[in-house]
């Protein structure tokens, strides 16, 4: 199974923070976000994930869903990275420096930010992996 949503609508914290809570169903496993509010709109988060997934239906071998972007001005921003392999679709949470999203076209440089699929960190270390069939995907993107 697959699925990336919205669990909430627009909130505001008591400290300003303009936001929503996301949810990302990966097989039997699902995890929870924040995304940003401040410079997207729900709507641009879900068209961003149906162009992320479109992307990997017309061959491309990664993508990304990104689950907060809070403009070129931030420390930092999140995606969920995604490479093809065959029948199924390998996903890792990635946390992306601010400084590598910079210019007007976001969802690009997101794209150029996925780099090669690792299945280690720096110190050897496994990275958390969820592999959904890729056919899990196709069905979302149908149904969206």
């Amino acid at each position: 199974m697959f699925y990336i949503g919205f669990k909430t609508g627009p909130r505001t914290d008591e400290e300003g923070w303009r936001h929503a809570i996301g949810g990302l169903e990966l097989g039997s496993d699902s995890d929870s976000f924040a995304a940003d509010l401040s410079l997207w709109s729900l709507k641009d988060y879900e068209a961003q994930w149906r162009q992320g997934i479109a992307r990997l239906a017309a061959g491309a071998e990664s993508s990304a869903l990104i689950t907060s972007y809070a403009g070129p001005a931030a420390p930092f921003h999140f995606m969920w990275p995604m490479w093809r392999t065959g029948n199924q679709v390998v996903f890792h949470e990635h946390l992306v420096p601010g400084e590598a999203i910079q210019n007007s076209d976001v969802a690009e440089q997101f794209y150029a930010a996925v780099g090669e699929r690792r299945s280690r960190n720096d110190d050897g270390e496994p990275i958390s992996e969820w592999i959904v069939p890729f056919s899990d995907i196709l069905a979302f993107l149908a149904s969206s």
